[in-house]
């Protein structure tokens, strides 16, 4: 009997603890505010849960879509950067094939010159070697394949390889070969004499490693590999982060076929996601490649767990928002109105205060105070930005005539106020860049000094004033004859200098006469106590080569100049190397 009681005194207190906790939960459903809440939130729920359903079922023929568009996107884009980049290299060693400096060496090496002209083909070689980190080496062979020179990373190359690099007779680009266990893969070019005439060749090796880098895509995805395969399916080039070097194990891309994406099997029988491009310029086949879990997964794995946390965010806030809905609607719907007021340009908006103590009342109250700062601020925001914009306007303003003025200042520093030419100051500034650089390069450089013929009797007859105009109209007749590469200043009084870039001495003397001719046909109209005069100047010329001597430069110039007065003047003389 007491088993019997104590059973039904448990049965009762079940009872009352399931009908409290039922009374507990049920009682904030009873407010309009839960019942909107619970609305939403069941809304949103069942929303969430079809959403996530489609999207779980749709997003695998999505993502296919998606890699259906990336993959040939990315061999297309590969392809192009193999071309130019291949293109670019040929292009070089072509360019290099046929510079002064091979050509002018290659001819020595079978002259009596033979160390001086090897030692300035190995600086220039060394040179581009350097300034172009694509190749490996570059080495010069003559017509029976014996290397003349090399430079750079040295290994064996093959008799038959060099036996065929020695008989080209045109700029080519050969495919990866294998030596010694090395990857190779030669750029040529025939070296040619003034007849056109093959006397070497020059080759480089490029560096394919920095070709490899260019099958790196930025956006490739997770274990997403490019690599190349030769026409027996053997992997020649790959990205730097694909671990995949086996061959390919499927059949090549055909000419001119558009990128297919597959599904298949590697030899390995791992399952992937890949595409195929033929590449037209070597035969080969790019190849693009993906694990198919990595492929699909990751996106579906990620979609379903932003959906858990949605549900979850969902569930929380609803939750919360259950339990302060029915206090803070009201409030919150007429300072929602206030606040849409001030929203549209309403000033002076005041909510009905409340007198409670709690944080409606306190939002209620700081919402107020805040209405009549705004409107305090926006009056001095409106002052302040009268003030500002004033500022700035001066400021501006002063800026741009400071920066009109040093620009004037700049200009003035390096000018001759009489003929607009550049100044005595800035073509020294100017003449030792000039000077390095030809040293550098092996190209021409030459300097005109040029002298107006008995100037002194010219001012002494019609003045300084008529002798200043004179020689502003001499500057305009030599701006047109010069070229636009070439530096012509006032060197002073009425002499001026010439800088003849990239120029040989034929070329400067040719471009001294055409000056000398320019300034004795030309009549200069000025203005003297007599009125109009037409007044005709000659000019004497000095001209030199720059033969590396930075001081000798200009003394042979200047002496050249001098036998030119000494011969009767108006003629050009040229500085021989006895000068």
């Amino acid at each position: 009997m007491p088993d019997s009681n104590a059973h039904e005194q448990t049965q009762g207190w079940g009872a009352e603890l399931l009908r409290r906790l039922g009374s507990l939960f049920s009682r904030p459903f009873r407010s309009l505010p839960a019942r909107i809440v619970t609305a939403v939130f069941s809304a949103a729920l069942v929303t969430s849960l079809v959403v996530s359903f489609i999207s779980t079922n749709s997003i695998e023929s999505f993502l296919r879509e998606k890699i259906d568009e990336k993959f040939p996107a990315l061999l297309q884009g590969t392809g192009q950067r193999l071309d130019l980049y291949y293109a670019q290299r040929q292009l070089d060693v072509e360019t290099f094939a046929r510079s002064a400096v091979v050509t002018a060496s290659c001819i020595g090496l079978s002259g009596p010159h033979q160390n001086a002209s090897r030692a300035e083909l190995r600086t220039y070689l060394a040179y581009v070697l350097e300034r172009f980190p694509q190749y490996e080496a570059l080495f010069v062979l003559d017509a029976q394949g014996r290397t003349l020179l090399w430079i750079g990373e040295e290994i064996e190359i093959p008799g038959a390889l060099r036996a065929r690099a020695a008989r080209i007779t045109a700029p080519t680009l050969g495919g990866i070969e294998g030596v010694g266990g090395q990857r190779v893969q030669l750029a040529s070019a025939p070296v040619l004499n003034a007849r056109d005439e093959r006397i070497a060749s020059l080759h480089a090796l490029v560096q394919l490693g920095a070709v490899e880098q260019l099958l790196q895509a930025e956006d490739a995805g997770q274990n997403l590999e490019i690599f190349v395969a030769g026409s027996d399916g053997t992997t020649l080039l790959a990205a730097p982060d694909a671990a995949r070097r086996h061959p390919y194990g499927r059949p090549l891309a055909r000419a001119a076929a558009a990128p297919v994406v597959e599904d298949y099997s590697d030899p390995d029988g791992a399952h992937r996601v890949g595409s195929a491009m033929h590449f037209e310029r070597f035969g080969w086949t790019i190849v693009v490649e993906q694990p198919y879990d990595d492929a699909f997964a990751p996106a579906v794995s990620t979609v379903r767990e932003q959906m858990l946390l949605n549900l979850g965010i969902v569930l929380g806030f609803s939750l919360v928002a259950f339990q302060l809905a029915r206090s803070i609607v009201r409030p919150i719907l007429a300072l929602s109105d206030a606040a849409r007021r001030i929203a549209t340009g309403e000033s002076e908006v005041m909510v009905a205060g409340s007198a409670g103590a709690d944080e409606i009342g306190l939002l209620t109250r700081a919402f107020n105070e805040m209405s009549a700062r705004l409107r305090r601020n926006q009056l001095a925001l409106e002052e302040s930005r009268l003030e500002v914009e004033d500022a700035n306007a001066r400021l501006i303003a002063q800026n741009n005539e400071l920066q009109r003025v040093n620009e004037v200042f700049q200009q003035l520093s390096i000018t001759d106020d009489l003929t607009k030419l550049h100044n005595h100051r800035f073509f020294h500034e100017h003449l030792p860049r000039e000077m390095k650089r030809a040293v550098r390069t092996g190209e021409s450089l030459a300097l005109i000094v040029i002298d107006l013929d008995d100037f002194k009797r010219l001012n002494d007859r019609f003045g300084h004033a008529v002798g200043d105009a004179v020689l502003h109209q001499v500057a305009v007749v030599m701006s047109g004859v010069v070229r636009e590469m070439d530096l012509l200043a006032r060197y002073g009084g009425e002499e001026f200098a010439l800088l003849a870039s990239r120029t040989p001495i034929d070329g400067a003397v040719a471009l001294a006469e055409k000056i000398r001719l320019a300034i004795s046909h030309a009549r200069f109209s000025v203005m003297n106590a007599d009125g109009p005069t037409l007044i005709q100047v000659t000019a004497s010329i000095g001209v030199a080569p720059f033969r590396g001597d930075e001081k000798a430069f200009f003394n042979d110039a200047d002496r050249a100049l001098y036998r030119a007065k000494a011969l009767g003047k108006d003629c050009v003389v040229v500085a021989d190397s006895g000068d």
